[in-house]
């Protein structure tokens, strides 16, 4: 307590130059305006209709700015529903289980149809008596091979928020 009291005038000074400084600021914008308002606007009821002018001017001007960028508007929200359902598509909005869920059965379905392939192999090769089978089994199209899962997924799950 004893430093702000210690600051206490200097703060006070720093204030009151603020509001001084909002006030000359804001008179200075508005005297003229008021000026032009009282020079042709000489009565109350005129200077209320004005007001309504100008409110119905605002709104005239904010209908013809919406009614020319509207279509464009109507695109950006089309991109960012784009963009929202190609992140959904990567999995970026799964909490941790769907994540382990995911990785799971994608490991299981591998596991699945690799012990396929190797019993087909040691099938052929163990009816035809030829090791040389087995291993043209092990040719691999490059067109079958899938794309090995990324051992790290950047989920909206994993974004520190709160500290």
């Amino acid at each position: 307590t004893m430093w702000l009291r210690a600051r206490r005038p200097t703060m006070e000074r720093v204030l009151s130059d603020v509001w001084s400084t909002l006030k000359c600021t804001s008179q200075t914008v508005s005297a003229p305006v008021v000026r032009t308002v009282d020079a042709n606007l000489p009565g109350f009821g005129y200077k209320v209709l004005g007001a309504l002018g100008a409110l119905i001017g605002y709104n005239l001007f904010v209908m013809y700015v919406t009614s020319r960028t509207e279509a464009f508007m109507f695109l950006e929200k089309l991109r960012l529903y784009s963009v929202g359902d190609e992140l959904v598509s990567k999995g970026f909005f799964m909490s941790d289980a769907e994540e382990s869920d995911t990785r799971a059965e994608a490991f299981a379905h591998t596991t699945e149809r690799l012990n396929a392939l190797w019993e087909t192999a040691l099938a052929d090769a163990t009816e035809a008596k030829s090791f040389d089978r087995l291993c043209s089994h092990l040719e691999v199209d490059p067109a079958q091979v899938p794309d090995l899962p990324k051992p790290i997924s950047w989920r909206f799950s994993m974004m520190p928020y709160g500290r």
